[in-house]
């Protein structure tokens, strides 16, 4: 008799188990050092651009709302719904489940925009690479909110799990992490046209740059290799989960490192010797 709800209990940690390790990881880790980082940048940049601190500021409050969301689904389906199944509070369909796929996805493609940007810059206005790096953004986009609404209409968690809409979408952000970076490494390597040997600070900047797009890069490909290991596919709670805060932590990472660049620059402006001058007081 007791075999049901034993069974309800094992089968819900089965499938919100390595969620809840991603989320441990998120929320310890990266959550304190998102906050670190924005803190860093709202004193370290005041004079920035307004355009540059909306999007920063609207990326920070939009990843906190994610991660308030996921808690609440976390604690609802884990601690609330563990021994009570049957509850009607717990046969609703998680309203914060489907908040926290659109969050994702609103998240990164606002990310990967401002990437794009960065790519027009460097690569002297290449529309052609720009618009390669936006239309991958806004096709991962378009998979996420797909995904959002297969989801509502099939009225299960496990559909989003089991939804081969992962595929695409964790391929896109993979592509899309690829462009970036390899832009950056092109763009301004040593040796090519135009281009002196980089100094310290340029070298600085590169790997901070690459650093960041081979971690996102890593979280997306390990979502995208667990969709093809069998019995794995609960798994991808994990990596789907890190992805969202590390896209945030990589742009808040890029546009702080300008602070130690900016330090580095100033202590190798050279000083111009004064000529002392003699004052004659009058009689």
């Amino acid at each position: 008799m007791n075999s049901a709800p034993e069974y309800d209990a094992y089968a819900r940690k089965e499938q919100w188990g390595p969620g809840v390790i991603g989320y441990i990881f998120t929320a310890d880790r990266m959550s304190g050092l998102t906050v670190g980082q924005m803190t860093f940048y709202l004193k370290a940049f005041v004079n920035d651009h307004r355009g540059t601190k909306t999007v920063v500021i609207l990326v920070f409050v939009l990843d906190m709302f994610h991660t308030c969301c996921i808690s609440a689904l976390i604690w609802q389906q884990l601690v609330i719904c563990r021994h009570n199944t049957t509850s009607p509070q717990c046969m609703i369909f998680p309203w914060e489940m489907l908040t926290g796929i659109f969050l994702n996805s609103m998240i990164s493609v606002i990310v990967q925009c401002f990437y794009a940007y960065r790519v027009w810059i460097i690569s002297d206005k290449n529309w052609k690479l720009t618009g390669s790096v936006l239309v991958t953004a806004l096709a991962q986009y378009v998979v996420g909110i797909a995904t959002m609404v297969t989801t509502a209409q099939s009225r299960s968690p496990a559909a989003f799990f089991a939804s081969p809409l992962d595929i695409p979408y964790a391929a896109a952000s993979v592509i899309c992490d690829v462009m970036i970076s390899g832009s950056c490494l092109f763009y301004l390597r040593p040796g090519r046209a135009g281009v002196k040997r980089p100094s310290n600070h340029m070298q600085h900047l590169i790997v901070v740059s690459l650093q960041m797009g081979i971690f996102t890069s890593s979280v997306a490909i390990v979502w995208l290799l667990l969709y093809f290991i069998q019995g794995a596919r609960y798994w991808i709670g994990f990596p789907s989960v890190i992805l969202c805060k590390s896209n945030v932590n990589s742009m808040l990472t890029v546009l702080n490192a300008r602070k130690s660049i900016r330090n580095q620059q100033k202590e190798h402006v050279p000083t111009i010797p004064t000529i002392p001058m003699i004052v004659v007081s009058e009689p």
